[in-house]
This record gives structure tokens, C-alpha cells and sequence, in this order.
């Protein structure tokens, strides 16, 4: 009976946020999705939220900011866990004199700027602003938003982590983009950990640049981004990462010639992305074989 229920719940859930998922995606892309026949990369990604990852717990896990550091460990990359402060179900569980005078706070169920906090100086830090916003945040239907479902599983943390970089410095995030264990591409942002990203191109694994984009873009860099010293091992460790599901984009940074962890994304920008050129999204959408989950 329980798992009946379960399923019901599941799929009154689905029927409520699909109108919401068509018109955000007609809105944004210009095109109706097709969801019952989905082809294009964008399609896709809203069959998953709305038929799967949802009811994966190794997605659950992987894509819980917290979590996720014990699949990194267990998978043999625990040197490029960014050092970790302290984890808290409430702002108040905060023991900020134990806190370094750096670091980032984060909720390990949400994603992007109004979710994560940076610290330059603790001392200069609005303490109970912060407690403020971060209450209101962790009650957040983070998942409803845009039909995110698997982030509504994930409990609600807050996460000090340490803050890389130098103060005022810009750290450049790579994205890599994998489709079945491989990376197709990925881009590579600076300023966008701070908040908002101020530039981006688009990379293959050989470092040559490609001539996508999206009309959400911040512009391309004045001077073309230098390729890192280990881009090798950032692809073999996202494509170890990424191994096993349809689409993962792996986020790390190379900060001080080492590589850290940042997440694993399901759902790239809910999969509303306007690729350009338009092609793209359907050339993207033939490399994620949904095969073996709708079968």
C-alpha cells in the first residue's frame, strides 16, 4: 500500500509541475517540448526530472552538495575535496568563532547565487542578515521552481566550506559536460562561484574552442583563457565521475595549479538552455540514450 501511495504522490507531483515545465521551455527556447518522444538535449533533461532522477537515490546523493563529498572520497579523488568547516541544519548551529576568517557557506539542496554566501572577513560579516536569509532559503521549494524534483529529497544543510583563491581574486570554474561517462565539451567561466559569471567560451578536450553559445551568456574573455596545466586529469576525473548516468555536468576549479571539487549537476540550468546554433540542442540531445530507463 505504501508504495502505491508513493507512486500516486509521484504522479500527482508530476502532473502539477509539467504545465509549469512546457511554458517555461516554450517561453525560453521557442519551441514546444515533446515529452513523450523526447529528441533535443533540452527535451531530455525535462523527461529526467519529471520520469527519473527524482526516483534514483544514487542522483539524490550525488547531486547533495554535502553528500556528494562522500561519492568523491569513495571514488578515489578525496585530495580535491575543498576543505570543509562545518555542516548545519540551522544558521543558529553555527559555531562562527571556530570558523576560519575565510570561507563560503552554502546549501547543499539548491543551486546558484541566492543560495550561497561569501566570506571575505568574518568580522565585517552581516551575521544576522545571513541568519535571516539562510531561513528562508532552506525552507525554499527549491525543487517546484523549475521541476527539479531530486533537490525536494535532498534534507536541507548549510555547508562552510573553505574559500579558494586569494581575496578579490576571480576563480575560473570548468564545466565539463559527459554523456554516458565521456565529456562532449565544457565551458569555462570566471566570476561565476562569486555570483555572476562576467566571461565564458566553450572548450573540446583538446583545448580547441567551439562556436557554440547561448543568448544567456556573459561575453567571451578579452583574452582567450589559458588552457590548465592539468586538463588531463580534470577530464579523466569527470568522465569517472560522470560514469554510469546519461548526462552529468561535472563542475571543478584549478586554483594554485591544484584541482578541486565542485558538484555534480543533473540538470544543467533546469535544461533550459538556448543552445546556439539551434542544431546544437538536437546534437547534444543524440549523444544522451535514454534507452535503459524508458525501457
Amino acid at each position: 500500500m505504501a508504495r502505491i501511495i508513493k507512486k500516486l504522490l509521484g504522479a500527482y507531483r508530476r502532473a502539477r509541475i509539467r504545465p509549469r515545465i512546457e511554458r517555461t521551455f516554450k517561453r525560453r527556447l521557442g519551441y514546444a517540448p515533446d515529452l513523450r518522444n523526447p529528441r533535443t538535449y533540452c527535451e531530455k533533461i525535462q523527461w529526467l526530472k519529471l520520469h527519473h532522477n527524482a526516483n534514483d537515490p544514487s542522483i539524490i546523493e550525488r547531486a547533495d552538495k554535502y553528500r556528494v563529498r562522500g561519492v568523491v572520497e569513495r571514488m578515489g579523488f578525496a585530495e580535491h575535496l575543498v576543505p570543509l568547516h562545518g555542516v548545519y541544519d540551522r544558521p543558529e548551529d553555527i559555531d562562527w568563532d571556530a570558523l576560519p576568517a575565510r570561507f563560503v557557506l552554502k546549501l547543499n539542496n539548491a543551486s546558484g547565487a541566492r543560495f550561497r554566501w561569501f566570506v571575505d572577513d568574518k568580522s565585517r560579516f552581516p551575521i544576522p542578515q545571513f541568519e535571516k536569509e539562510a531561513r528562508y532559503r532552506l525552507d525554499y521549494d527549491y525543487a517546484s521552481r523549475y521541476g527539479e524534483l531530486h533537490y525536494g529529497k535532498i534534507p536541507p544543510k548549510i555547508v562552510a566550506e573553505a574559500l579558494l583563491g586569494r581575496p578579490g581574486e576571480k576563480i575560473v570554474d570548468y564545466n565539463f559536460y559527459c554523456f554516458h561517462g565521456k565529456v562532449a565539451f565544457l565551458t569555462v567561466e570566471e566570476g561565476r562561484r562569486e555570483r555572476y559569471s562576467t566571461a565564458i567560451d566553450y572548450f573540446d578536450t583538446d583545448w580547441a574552442r567551439l562556436p557554440y553559445a547561448s543568448p544567456d551568456d556573459p561575453p567571451k574573455p578579452a583574452a582567450p583563457f589559458a588552457r590548465p596545466r592539468k586538463l588531463q586529469r580534470m577530464v579523466r576525473m569527470a568522465e569517472v565521475l560522470s560514469a554510469g548516468y546519461p548526462h552529468v555536468r561535472v563542475d571543478l576549479y584549478h586554483v594554485d595549479d591544484r584541482i578541486y571539487f565542485g558538484e555534480l549537476t543533473y540538470t544543467p540550468d533546469a535544461g533550459f538552455i538556448p543552445w546556439q546554433p539551434r542544431e546544437l540542442d538536437y546534437e547534444l540531445g543524440r549523444l544522451m540514450d535514454l534507452g535503459d530507463i524508458t525501457h
